[in-house]
């Protein structure tokens, strides 16, 4: 569905936004190998989520809502005809923690996906989850691709990537298979799966590595910083580790709040966003946010269900520009579409980099953003890794393409509110795959 949009004149207001996606996901996958229900609060009604719902009662999951959330009641013993297909349409999430799943589990099944799902390399779980005993057939190592679970061999794995999404494949072909997984991290990646075990079952230590201050061993006098491991995190699941069920509070999700608080960024006013998601792995965006010039505070700061949260209140403010590579870049990998959008609105150049994994998304998204970009008249570099992106200059309306891209989409949808002249975008209603809901919260801040 084509949308058009006018510039606005005034951003503002006090918002929440849908449930994180990461935890529903998660939650939803859980209860397939929980011992209870769960009882679940602010379970995101999109279509991704629902997707791992879905495949959750293939396995015999039951679930119930009411005007107070969902219950998901685990299956008494699970079995699937060998000829079980499991559709994960577009949801790469659930494709890739549900591997892990079969794999651990005395099953076998066939998991397919839509088109833009189908051409995302699958080899990063592939590759480990047979290491363990797992036996995958796949051509191309993409979906379709079919599992034959079995009890999995005892598994030490670095992770050569951060990836939350092998990592919990990883865990969770563990505790199905009541096999010890031990994972270690040089760079840390979303923790959502460790905290709900954490929280929610037993058997899971978690090992943070902290610098530790050592004398110099050049000058006495002196101390210094050293690692002392070569990783950042070890992730310990113990044969005997389960997942029990509870209560659940899921916080809204900062990935989509990124969007919103972007619009209070480039409009130089104030936007309050309550009982978000502050999950030390997820908040980069908005330390971008601080960087570039704007004001963060947070209220009411508070622990459920094991993830932090909070209220935060963005205010705007002349924006600067900012080289971002690395961890910085990894920390924010689900916002760069609209970390894109920001620095078309700031002064000097923005480079990021270390983004190359944006190539297989739901679209590729770098050949988009620099696409839609060049249409607005905004120069942008479209680099091997990443993009360079000239600020500042006009940003003239367009007939802006989603690409299919749910973030693509809303992201370009927060450019338009600001363009000189009227923007469209071909196909909004991919913003359901994420936030059903994203056009209703964005009128009820902009005027």
């Amino acid at each position: 569905m084509k949308r058009g949009f006018k510039p606005v004149r005034i951003v503002g207001g006090i918002i929440t936004v849908p449930g994180d996606k990461s935890i529903a996901h998660r939650v939803a996958l859980l209860s397939i190998l929980a011992k209870d229900k769960f009882v679940v609060s602010n379970f995101p009604e999109n279509a991704d989520c629902q997707t791992s719902l879905d495949a959750a009662q293939k396995f015999g999951v039951k679930v119930e809502k009411n005007k107070d959330g969902m219950i998901l009641t685990p299956p008494e013993s699970i079995s699937l005809d060998e000829n079980t297909i499991i559709d994960c349409r577009n949801s790469g999430t659930t494709a890739r923690l549900l591997a892990g799943i079969i794999a651990g589990s005395d099953l076998i099944a066939t998991l397919s996906g839509d088109d833009s799902l189908s051409n995302r390399p699958m080899k990063r779980i592939i590759d480990p989850l047979k290491a363990m005993g797992a036996e995958i057939y796949s051509d191309n190592e993409r979906l379709p691709m079919k599992i034959k679970g079995s009890k999995l061999l005892s598994f030490e794995y670095r992770l050569p990537i951060p990836s939350a999404q092998v990592k919990s494949a990883l865990l969770l072909a563990g505790l199905a298979s009541s096999s010890s997984v031990t994972i270690t991290e040089e760079i840390l990646s979303r923790d959502h799966t460790e905290r709900l075990l954490e929280e929610f079952g037993h058997g899971i230590e978690i090992r943070d590595i902290k610098p530790e201050l050592v004398p110099d061993e050049y000058d006495p006098r002196k101390k210094r910083l050293i690692m002392p491991e070569d990783f950042k995190k070890e992730i310990i699941l113990k044969s005997n580790s389960a997942i029990d069920g509870g209560h659940i509070d899921i916080p809204g999700d900062i990935s989509t709040a990124a969007f919103f608080m972007a619009a209070a960024a480039i409009s130089k006013q104030s936007l309050t966003i309550n009982n978000l998601g502050l999950n030390p792995t997820r908040v980069t965006f908005i330390e971008h946010l601080k960087a570039i010039g704007c004001q963060i505070s947070i209220s009411e700061k508070q622990t459920i269900s094991g993830e932090p949260r909070g209220n935060v209140t963005v205010t705007g403010s002349d924006l600067k520009a900012r080289r971002i590579l690395g961890e910085n870049s990894l920390g924010m990998i689900d916002e760069i579409p609209v970390v894109a959008v920001l620095a078309c609105f700031a002064k000097g150049t923005t480079v990021i980099r270390d983004i190359s994994e944006l190539k297989f998304k739901e679209s590729d998204r770098l050949f988009a953003i620099a696409e839609n970009l060049k249409l607005a008249g905004v120069k942008c570099g479209l680099l091997e890794d990443g993009l360079a992106i000239e600020g500042c200059s006009e940003f003239n309306g367009a007939d802006f393409q989603s690409f299919g891209d749910h973030r693509i989409a809303m992201a370009f949808s927060i450019a338009s509110l600001f363009a000189v002249g009227p923007s469209s975008i071909d196909d909004s209603s991919v913003v359901e795959i994420s936030c059903p809901n994203f056009y209703e919260i964005l009128n009820s801040i902009t005027k």
